[in-house]
């Protein structure tokens, strides 16, 4: 199943225009945290009609930290689409859960694909090898395929690229002055959220120049800040890596809440009604992003609370190369997170994890053949075996 989704940044922190040929990164491209908390497109509602086409903006303000150490770095981010679809990925339902799936290529028996090809989905969600396209250009230009290209240069031009946004945009009610400007490359500096809970932030767009969004003017309200309890840390890896479902708990808030779970398969998302204070992640949930081929398996673990207000009176305009199409109707997506996360690693294949430990079960006198069988004072362990 594809659903369109426009993707934001959290531990990278970036804040980025979206070109209009900008298209779904390959899935093993998008970070966890990006799919810790998917915006509204990939998360309606039940028998609701589908969504008319629009152009979509996204702007994010937030805040992620580890668990580990509760050092908190700010997320800032705004892009613009002309067309929803361009954030299409790629996802499949497991419960209550929505996984980002990652594409495996087959060339011939061998997984993956041949030298200077990568795996990605196509349009119906199939994997597929591709050339990218590696040609080097200039300023304001980009690397497209297009059978005028000569031959020595392999298919591949340099266009002029088109620009979709929605111009300078700047914030009031922040903790600190933000005003962005296109391409929206900037990082902030300091630590934690660039918003107080619950405070209302004003933000202005002078609107795009020759295609974007038109000018707009609004506010929102921000969410409040995401405590887990217990700490996501204090999870043990037997837990995490056993065999039974793995609770997570928070100080109940108003807003909306999307558990994740991160591995090498994959990243599920599991959006929560946030007065709870608590979800378990189902067990074959975590299979289906842990996997079966990684020699040392891991996880990271993701508890965002999240506060969106969709905007969907705004204006799109403009022309973009190639004929491709400009939604006039905009969609303005005003998204407030919190998030705390924390990577679990398991074992290597040879060993087994015993409780929350590492251990080789072959030659371990705590540990002889399996957890728990502990050897007689003066035996020793061999092949599993107290001797």
């Amino acid at each position: 199943m594809r659903t369109a989704t426009c993707l934001g940044l959290c531990f990278v922190v970036a804040l980025t225009a979206a070109c209009a040929t900008s298209v779904a990164p390959p899935a093993e491209d998008i970070p966890p945290e990006e799919a810790a908390a998917a915006p509204a497109e990939g998360n309606k509602i039940p028998g609701e009609p589908p969504a008319a086409p629009h152009a979509l903006g996204q702007i994010i303000l937030g805040e992620t930290r580890s668990a580990a150490d509760g050092n908190s770095t700010p997320v800032i981010s705004a892009t613009f689409l002309p067309d929803a679809k361009l954030a299409a990925k790629c996802t499949k339902k497991v419960g209550a859960c929505e996984i980002t799936q990652i594409p495996k290529c087959m060339t011939g028996a061998t997984t993956g694909c041949a030298s200077g090809e990568t795996c990605t989905f196509d349009d119906g969600c199939t994997p597929k090898c591709v050339k990218p396209c590696t040609k080097s250009c200039g300023a304001g230009e980009e690397c497209v395929f297009s059978n005028t290209a000569a031959a020595a240069d392999a298919g591949m031009i340099c266009q002029k690229s088109d620009r979709f946004d929605a111009g300078a945009i700047s914030f009031d009610g922040t903790t600190s002055a933000v005003t962005l400007f296109p391409p929206y490359a900037v990082k902030p500096v300091g630590n934690g959220a660039p918003f107080l809970a619950r405070s209302e932030i004003r933000v202005q767009a002078t609107g795009g120049a020759k295609a974007g969004f038109e000018k707009f003017d609004e506010r929102f309200t921000a969410t409040t800040f995401m405590e887990t309890s217990p700490s996501l840390a204090e999870i043990s890896r037997g837990d995490v890596f056993g065999t039974g479902g793995v609770p997570v708990s928070w100080r109940p808030g108003e807003d909306s809440v999307v558990v994740s779970a991160a591995g090498p398969a994959g990243t599920a998302s599991c959006t929560v009604d946030d007065k709870l204070g608590t979800f378990e992640i189902p067990r074959d949930v975590l299979r289906e992003v842990i996997g079966s081929e990684a020699t040392t398996p891991s996880l990271t673990l993701s508890v965002t609370r999240e506060r969106r207000e969709v905007k969907k009176d705004k204006k799109a305009f403009g022309n973009l190369a190639g004929g491709r199409t400009v939604q006039p109707q905009g969609w303005l997506e005003l998204v407030t997170r919190s998030s705390e996360s924390f990577s679990y690693a398991s074992c290597a294949t040879t060993q087994t994890l015993c409780g929350d430990t590492c251990t080789t079960t072959t030659s371990d006198v705590k540990n002889c053949g399996t957890c728990g069988n502990a050897c007689l004072t003066g035996q020793y362990c061999s092949a599993g075996v107290c001797r």
